[in-house]
């Protein structure tokens, strides 16, 4: 062992009473130690919430969404799909008519947005169809519905049951010259369960031919969604897309269609961030005033090993290493607590959530990145705090160190 390591070791921990500084040495390293397992927890829990949500809406949205832009000129649809065709990683295709419509039953009036589908090929874009709860997605019915599980609550309906819809094209029309405005009366297929309030409580499905009778589209499409290879393709695929279809068609990813909701869950994860680092701030901010302490504690052992010919740079290491050893133990006991307290959670579900929730316990996922950014950043910010006292001890002059001794 060399013997900068054994005499930072002693200065550490060979004492058999405590000091002051070894008491700010101590919080310092448990500090470190809370303020790491901190952080890998709250991160942890951070991710399981954010994969379950983006699980739960990638099961109802596509990977990518391609619509057309109203009253602009571009491509045909034809022109589209043939374009889509040419990529390499899209898994599945599905046609599809999205606008808004009123709703009419028992009296009471509500505004949904009505999506018109391929009950054959709407399997290769999305699970709703493994959502269903109540009858079918078949619509083999003639206007057959299929209807969200929060919609047919509030229009207190049950498969079986027959809605009106109106369609707004019908009511534009309706203001300008004398025509029947478009409606249709639709048979409850089915119900289902996304277990997202904003879907089920606001899309209705119809198969896509109905759809595109009831707001005079005949021929017409609103565009196309792609299911691709993974997800993490969305990016590639869209500015591919772009760059073939040009103008008149909007392309957005997964990611695009909830921009707002993940930005809010991304600036909610760096402010937990932030405000648990600042634990480890102060931690960081102990081993510099310790070690600063220790040096002038020590002076006279500095003075005494230079005076016994052990060079400047040497002695500059041994309360380096004291950094290196804070930090270690710290960042060690912190990164054990938190792995064991995640996987606890994970496992046995410590904290239970209550029964409004769709999950039953905290979700929590570990990601290699995030405990790698907590492990070296910590133990990088520990080596910063001990370099300035460490550079101190080396300027300490032989002279000055034993003078009095």
């Amino acid at each position: 062992m060399q013997i900068e390591h054994f005499i930072a070791r002693r200065y550490l921990y060979g004492k058999k009473r405590f000091s002051f500084i070894n008491i700010i040495s101590l919080l310092a390293t448990l500090g470190i130690m809370f303020g790491v397992a901190a952080l890998i927890v709250v991160m942890s829990v951070f991710n399981g919430f954010n994969s379950l949500v983006t699980s739960i809406l990638q099961d109802f949205d596509p990977h990518v969404k391609i619509e057309r832009i109203p009253r602009m000129e571009g491509k045909s649809a034809q022109e589209v799909r043939g374009i889509i065709g040419t990529l390499d990683d899209v898994r599945g295709v599905a046609p599809f008519i999205e606008r808004k419509a009123m709703v009419m039953s028992g009296g009471s009036a509500h505004f949904v947005w009505v999506k018109g589908v391929d009950p054959d090929s709407v399997d290769a874009v999305s699970r709703v169809t493994e959502k269903i709860v109540l009858g079918d997605f078949t619509m083999k019915q003639r206007n057959g519905i299929v209807l969200g599980i929060g919609l047919a609550d509030r229009m207190r309906v049950v498969v079986g049951d027959t809605i009106v819809i109106y369609s707004p094209a019908g009511m534009e029309n309706l203001l300008t010259q004398y025509v029947t405005p478009s409606v249709l009366r639709c048979p409850v297929a089915g119900i289902y369960e996304s277990q997202n309030k904003i879907y089920d409580g606001s899309y209705a499905f119809l198969a896509l031919e109905d759809a595109q009778r009831l707001f005079r589209m005949q021929g017409q499409l609103t565009g196309y969604e792609l299911k691709l290879d993974a997800a993490d393709e969305s990016d590639d695929a869209k500015t591919a897309l772009q760059e073939a279809i040009g103008p008149g068609w909007n392309v957005l990813t997964w990611y695009d269609l909830h921009k707002d909701l993940y930005s809010v869950m991304t600036i909610e994860r760096w402010s937990a961030f932030i405000l648990l680092g600042i634990i480890i701030a102060v931690a960081v901010f102990n081993i510099l005033a310790s070690l600063t302490m220790l040096v002038l504690e020590k002076k006279r052992d500095i003075g005494i090993l230079r005076t016994m010919g052990m060079p400047a740079r040497r002695v500059q290491r041994i309360f380096l290493l004291e950094g290196v050893w804070i930090g270690l133990i710290g960042v060690a006991a912190g990164l054990v607590i938190g792995l064991l307290f995640t996987w606890a959670q994970a496992e046995f579900g410590l904290f239970k959530l209550d029964d409004a929730f769709i999950i039953p316990a905290i979700p929590v996922e570990l990601r290699f990145s995030d405990i790698s950014l907590i492990v070296l950043g910590t133990f990088g910010l520990c080596l910063l705090a001990a370099w300035y006292p460490a550079l101190r001890a080396r300027t300490v002059q032989i002279i000055d160190a034993v003078r009095w001794e």
